[in-house]
């Protein structure tokens, strides 16, 4: 299950280089906005960097980004946007001043481009020993190691003045815990991201992550990007989601039913959350400049399919 879970990092990070390379992502928000000047570059130079690491993990990257269909790429679009879109709002709404946590940060590599744009910002990156050490490995080579202040020093993780990358089970309060004490502060504002991270968890692995996270610091925010199963009676895209992913890759989704609205995911979260599915970010938060550009880059004749799935995702926030 737990090899399982972490191929779904490279499933991920295989959409976004396959939105990359067709020109959805970088947006002009992430690139004005968030200060992403290299967004395109940063991800290109880390996937060459898993070509010399893992041949498989490479041809997957490599088969998305030729075959992937316009559905998926309007999804990673609106996932990577939604995400980085909350984090710049957080880091400016504190000067930069603040510091960030991303749990199952799989692939993920905005911190590149955030450490050099907000200087009094503090990353940590948590994730399975094999994700880290994939990661580590994969930042060492080429830029990567002088843009975040690398030094080789034989370890499988990544521990510097601003930047860590650590190993820690979600599941192990213990160790979670241990780990925002050594490398994060309880008094500074803390940014918690989650992006498909909660919906791997068992109900009570998800519960006691939230409280244990909230409990530590003082103030923060929560980011949590997630799939919802849905609740209409003719509605069956969360049966079906799991069935495939339990066929195909003996992989469960454990509350993807038990939080399937927007309401009851958000009822685990403290403070007041905000919620929002894919698709009303689509329609509400986009220009219609974007979403037209968005269409120029491939036809999309399946615009009812997409409807269907980006309802079914949402984006979460809330402060305490």
């Amino acid at each position: 299950m737990d090899r399982a879970v972490q191929q779904t990092d490279y499933d991920a990070f295989s959409c976004r280089m396959a939105a990359i390379l067709k020109g959805y992502l970088p947006s002009k928000a992430q690139m004005d906005t968030c200060g992403y000047k290299d967004y395109k570059e940063v991800h290109v130079e880390y996937t060459g960097a898993l070509k010399g690491l893992s041949r498989r993990i490479y041809s997957q990257v490599d088969r998305a980004c030729r075959s992937l269909l316009p559905v998926m790429n309007h999804g990673s679009y609106v996932r990577a946007v939604s995400v980085d879109m909350e984090v710049h709002k957080f880091l400016e709404r504190h000067g930069g001043r603040a510091q960030v946590v991303n749990l199952g940060c799989g692939s993920d590599l905005r911190m590149v481009m955030l450490l050099e744009k907000y200087r009094e910002m503090k990353y940590l990156d948590v994730d399975f020993a094999e994700c880290v050490r994939l990661k580590k490995n994969a930042l060492q080579r080429h830029s990567f190691g002088a843009r975040l202040g690398l030094v080789e020093d034989g370890s499988m993780e990544i521990v510097t003045d601003r930047y860590s990358l650590v190993a820690g089970d979600l599941r192990n309060l213990e160790v979670v815990l241990g780990l925002l004490q050594k490398y994060t502060a309880a008094d500074v504002p803390a940014l918690v991201i989650t992006e498909c991270v909660l919906c791997y968890l068992g109900d009570q692995d998800a519960k006691r992550l939230v409280d244990c996270v909230v409990g530590f610091y003082s103030h923060g925010t929560w980011v949590s990007y997630d799939p919802i199963g849905g609740s209409g009676s003719n509605d069956r895209f969360g049966s079906i989601m799991q069935y495939n992913l339990r066929e195909s890759r003996q992989l469960e989704l454990p509350t993807l039913m038990t939080y399937n609205t927007k309401d009851s995911y958000a009822a685990r979260f403290p403070g007041e959350p905000s919620t929002k599915t894919m698709w009303e970010y689509y329609n509400e938060d986009l220009l219609m400049e974007e979403r037209r550009r968005l269409r120029t880059l491939q036809f999309l004749d399946e615009v009812e399919e997409l409807e269907i799935i980006l309802t079914h995702y949402i984006i979460l926030t809330t402060n305490w």
